[in-house]
């Protein structure tokens, strides 16, 4: 969904009234889940739309929206959202305002495989309407007089007592080709889908003629609602509906997606084509990774401490009968629970968001070799450790020896920006936990004084060695023959992507909380997208410094986590959102995002600018100035702790 487009929901959500739509009328009701064939790739659920949108405006982002400064921008993406009726290369006719206006109950938004090569996809909506038939007409005979001004032709079908409007829509040069729009409503729901045959089945499963499986039965559907407790999903989709379904409903979206049928639907819809490059989703369906079967969740809006509250799972059982849990590549899906430990006294205050990551690394480099051999279509990857260790003009680095047993169990990401901003504001360091600071600083050195664009950089601690890369538009002649090697031939410079990066710096820092092996000094290899943020935090190291963990926003999130997550985990993020947000948000305003050199405005160019350079009008030159709504911007957090069955996938943005 786009920007423009969940903001547009989010807008027509506030300005919902109390002489909205009335709670559905007591009768047996079909709940929309037992609609959804077992094939979905994902489906997105409102319980109850009158609930979530009452829910919303207790919130600090609710509040957000309704302040004047924001005005100008929210009524811009209001009209926007009414007058699309598209998201992701879809079109069911309804638009996101006309929901809002009719819902009396559920939701719910499937996005189906389909056999047909020009578009093997198709959406499909399904909303309670109960209480609300005659709103619903004259939205829906609003709906049929755009699409007819929109150059569509109608037909009426019948199904039983129910009419289904069939619309013919006429080609959009560029676009991708959508051929229809069905749309069909009775007392109790509206059905809109982008195939006639989608509307079609629905109703059968209404009149309980269609026997095949529903997604609801599934057995993934099942175990992943029942790991993050919404088992009464399955509950609903056996029995009725009642009328008083609004006094329990919570005030909620919920998720579910099957990840590689999920990704071939937004491939398609994003119209991404790789040419000759590897298609991932197939090297990752190769390479085990379809051991991750299902992932999906529940975002509650406005409960207790929290705006957002995210409770949601992973679902990637162990194969049964195999020595490994998963298989070839997605072995290296290990992380490891460990108790939470502090936030390391050398992580500054000014820092806006701080991410630690418990892996088996070692391991996980290792199960690698197939994925990168598959991806190249020979044995390769081994050649290359050899390479790197062996020519004469090389790094001469034995990484299997000198550095992979040399990498600890711990990944830290720290954030910030700078102000005022300017395309260079985002900052990132990635520090590594290493157990031989001797070995991993000589293999840096090495590499280093093979590269060209490496400099090294004045240290404010003795003993520790700095380099900064700056790339060129050339590329090297190493990375040239590397790649001449692999068979990318001439053609690599003019094909490739330009890289993520042009300037980082890296050093290597010992550390005396951190445990070396066999008597050996610990610390971390530390890579930062700017040179100046890892001389600022190699410069606290060993002093009496305040710290990012004493402060009382980062103790609360922390203090929520565990409340949340529990006291282990593999994977937790603390985060300021008034500093992640503050250079990202002026940018945008800006229209500067895609002069950024961050790695998000990279691969915000990459997804969305099309070859003429041009991307969507969002209307964000209409936002106020940060500083006006930072007061809105609150601390939030993330856990997730690994189980028998995968993964838990916990977060919150506090109130």
């Amino acid at each position: 969904m786009s920007l423009g487009l969940l903001l547009g929901l989010l807008a027509a959500a506030q300005s919902w009234s109390q002489d909205g739509p009335a709670d559905g009328a007591a009768d047996d009701y079909i709940p929309a889940l037992s609609l959804v064939p077992d094939t979905a790739a994902g489906v997105a659920r409102i319980p109850h739309v009158p609930v979530f949108c009452e829910a919303w405006k207790t919130t600090t982002l609710g509040s957000l929206l309704e302040d004047a400064a924001m005005k100008p921008f929210v009524d811009f993406q209001r009209e926007r959202s009414q007058q699309q009726a598209t998201t992701l290369g879809v079109n069911v006719g309804v638009r996101p305002r006309d929901i809002y206006e009719v819902a009396s109950g559920e939701v719910v938004v499937a996005w189906l495989p389909f056999s047909d090569p020009r578009r093997p996809y198709a959406l499909a909506l399904i909303a309670d309407i109960r209480g609300n038939q005659n709103a619903t007409g004259k939205v829906i005979d609003q709906v049929d007089r755009d699409l007819r001004a929109g150059g569509a032709t109608v037909k009426v079908k019948k199904f039983g007592d129910e009419s289904i409007s069939i619309y013919t829509l006429p080609t959009v040069p560029g676009q991708i080709k959508i051929d229809e729009v069905a749309i069909t409503f009775n007392a109790d729901r509206l059905i809109a889908a982008d195939r006639e045959s989608v509307v079609t089945s629905m109703l059968e499963s209404v009149a309980g003629t269609d026997e095949t499986p529903k997604l609801i039965d599934s057995a993934d559907y099942q175990t992943l609602q029942e790991q993050i407790g919404l088992s009464d999903d399955a509950a609903a989709a056996s029995g009725s509906a009642a009328a008083g379904e609004a006094a329990t409903a919570p005030p909620a979206i919920r998720w579910f997606a099957r990840p590689l049928a999920m990704g071939r639907i937004i491939k398609e819809a994003a119209n991404i084509d790789r040419g000759r490059q590897v298609d991932v989703l197939k090297l990752l369906e190769r390479q085990g990774f379809d051991a991750i079967t299902a992932v999906g969740g529940q975002l509650t809006i406005g409960q207790g401490d929290f705006d957002l509250l995210h409770k949601g799972f992973v679902l990637a059982p162990p194969i049964p009968g195999e020595p490994d849990r998963y298989r070839l590549a997605a072995r290296m899906l290990r992380p490891l629970n460990v108790a939470s430990p502090p936030v390391p006294t050398w992580v500054s205050p000014a820092i806006a968001s701080f991410t630690r990551l418990s892996w088996d690394l070692s391991d996980a480099f290792w199960h690698v070799e197939s994925l990168v051999n598959d991806a190249f279509g020979e044995e390769i990857f081994r050649d290359i450790l050899d390479g790197i260790r062996d020519d004469e003009d090389g790094p001469r680095i034995d990484i299997a020896e000198e550095v992979i047993p040399n990498l600890g169990d711990h990944v830290l990401i720290l954030t910030d920006n700078l102000m005022p901003v300017e395309p260079r504001s985002e900052r990132m360091l990635v520090a590594i936990e290493i157990r031989d600071v001797e070995a991993l600083r000589a293999a840096v050195r090495q590499a280093m004084e093979v590269e060209p664009d490496a400099s090294i950089l004045p240290a404010p601690v003795d003993g520790v060695e700095v380099y900064r890369v700056l790339r060129t538009d050339d590329i090297d002649d190493f990375e040239a023959e590397l790649f001449n090697d692999l068979g990318l031939g001439d053609n690599f410079e003019a094909d490739a992507p330009p890289p993520l990066l042009n300037q980082w710096a890296i050093a290597v820092i010992a550390d005396d909380e951190v445990a070396g092996g066999e008597g050996k000094a610990g610390g971390y290899l530390m890579f930062s997208s700017h040179p100046e943020l890892l001389l600022e935090t190699i410069e606290r190291f060993g002093k009496p410094v305040d710290s990012l963990g004493e402060l009382p926003e980062i103790e609360q999130v922390r203090a929520q986590l565990r409340s949340v997550g529990g006291d282990e985990q593999f994977f937790v993020r603390m985060a300021r959102s008034h500093l992640t947000f503050r250079a990202k948000y002026s940018l945008i305003r800006e229209g500067r995002l895609r002069d950024s050199d961050s790695i998000l405005a990279t691969l915000f160019r990459r997804i969305f600018i099309n070859k003429n350079g041009d991307a969507p009008p969002l209307g964000t030159d209409k936002l106020p100035p940060f500083e006006e709504v930072q007061k809105y911007f609150r601390p939030a957090g993330g856990i997730s702790h690994a189980t028998d069955l995968g993964f838990t996938l916990d977060g919150f943005l506090l109130k």
